[in-house]
């Protein structure tokens, strides 16, 4: 599916909590960083994100952010109900190798 990279560093756990709460993992490019080790459904979920990521190219960052104010602007919640984490979400319950 795709040249991808994980990172398991258990700081990051700590790190990571103070913006988002229960937090697991952060993908930037094809690089996927986890504060532990993840299930085959969690990887396949940020295999998504790197999916989006070369969809997106530099600008996933802003498009991520702009659904995620768009959803919070509709009264949703800004990360459960973002387009790219729903579609994440559905690649992993789908587990299919392709986004």
């Amino acid at each position: 599916m795709s040249d991808h990279r994980v990172h398991v560093w258990p700081w990051l756990r700590v790190v990571g909590s103070l913006l988002v709460k229960d937090w697991l993992a952060i993908t930037i490019g094809r690089r996927i960083y986890a504060w532990r080790p993840l299930s085959d459904g969690e990887l396949a979920h940020e295999l998504a994100h790197v999916e989006q990521w070369k969809r997106h190219g530099i600008a996933f960052p802003f498009v991520y952010l702009a659904d995620s104010l768009r959803a919070r602007r509709a009264g949703k919640r800004w990360y459960h109900d973002n387009r790219f984490e729903h579609e994440a979400r559905e690649f992993a319950a789908r587990g299919s190798r392709r986004v």
